[in-house]
């Protein structure tokens, strides 16, 4: 296996433009690319600590199973993102009202973390580790 290359998180979301807007505004994520090609194929990538975070809509094309469009929530999974200042960026977070599912707490195997979840239920932990 290579060691260069990039390491992406894609899933179709439910609602593209909200997911779109939690990612951007609400996680302050740097968009690094975005496209429309017209309805079932749009998307835009986001900047999370080394890797990327792809938010696609929903196809209206069959895939390689043959669905069409299905929309199945995230199960089973989860992101985690090192962050420099996670106290800060917990503040911030907070006072956007985004949706905490766990409160910023010291772990015990050395990381400060907070968990969130984006519209579609996607489990996004934040974390640092603690000097």
């Amino acid at each position: 296996m290579t060691k260069r290359g990039q390491f992406r998180c894609a899933f179709d979301a439910q609602d593209y433009d909200a997911s779109v807007a939690f990612y951007r505004e609400g996680l302050e994520l740097e968009v690094i690319d975005s496209w429309d090609r017209g309805p079932g194929d749009r998307g835009t990538l986001f900047r999370a600590a080394s890797g990327i975070i792809e938010v696609l809509t929903l196809p209206e094309r069959p895939d390689v199973d043959g669905a069409l469009g299905d929309y199945v929530p995230p199960q089973g999974i989860s992101v985690m993102i090192e962050t420099e200042d996670v106290s800060g960026y917990y503040r911030r977070c907070e006072e956007k009202g985004l949706a905490v599912k766990e409160p910023l707490a010291d772990q015990p195997w050395g990381h400060r973390r907070f968990v969130l979840t984006d519209p579609d239920g996607l489990r996004l932990y934040f974390f640092s580790e603690i000097n």
